[in-house]
């Protein structure tokens, strides 16, 4: 228990500590009256190392991010627990998942493509079909470290999600950036996590 405490004290420190070090992006998107929506982020540091277990919390799902090098190439495996339903999966080290929703499969994949020490480069794929409703995100993904290292930043390029819904489909492209934190640099259980 004095683990978890001190775990989640070091995440609220290391989310203060984002928080006065990103800064707001302007994107193309129209928010309320003239303004322009806006993105908090940090600027990539070459500081630390992705190897370790990093988390992702947002009012709707926990996510937890597991990254190791194997044979000089990163590999990536992630976990998803939906806080809003029974949805959740884990991938395996390809970044790949298959799950059931009401019967039907859904699959997830989180591919990397060129990586470098600082930068992953990537690919994220997230589709459900349920008869003639389902949901697909996709997007191409950025990954690189801030905030002395024990910070992530994930840039979603080119994010769309469409909802489909009796046989209709509706399309956001939304501009989305994650800003995950470093919890350790060995592979953590997810019940070690301080959810």
């Amino acid at each position: 228990m004095a683990r978890r405490l001190l775990a989640l004290a070091f995440a609220l420190a290391a989310c203060a500590f984002i928080a006065r070090a990103a800064t707001e992006q302007k994107t193309k998107l129209h928010g309320t009256g003239t303004d322009m929506v806006g993105l908090m982020k940090s600027d990539p540091t070459n500081t630390g190392t992705f190897d370790g277990t990093w988390m992702y919390v947002n009012r709707d799902a926990h996510f937890a991010l597991w990254i190791r090098t194997k044979n000089g190439k990163p590999q990536a495996k992630l976990q998803f627990q939906s806080l809003a339903g029974p949805e959740a999966f884990e991938t395996d080290w390809d970044g790949k998942a298959t799950y059931y929703m009401a019967g039907h499969p859904v699959n997830f994949e989180l591919k990397l493509g060129s990586v470098d020490a600082n930068k992953l480069n990537g690919a994220w794929n997230w589709d459900l079909e349920i008869g003639d409703s389902g949901r697909l995100e996709k997007a191409d993904v950025v990954v690189y470290r801030t905030g002395y290292g024990r910070t992530l930043q994930m840039d979603f390029n080119n994010y769309q999600k469409t909802i489909r819904r009796n046989g209709v489909d509706q399309t956001a492209k939304v501009p989305t950036s994650w800003a995950w934190i470093k919890i350790s640099k060995r592979e953590l259980l997810w019940s070690e996590l301080p959810f």
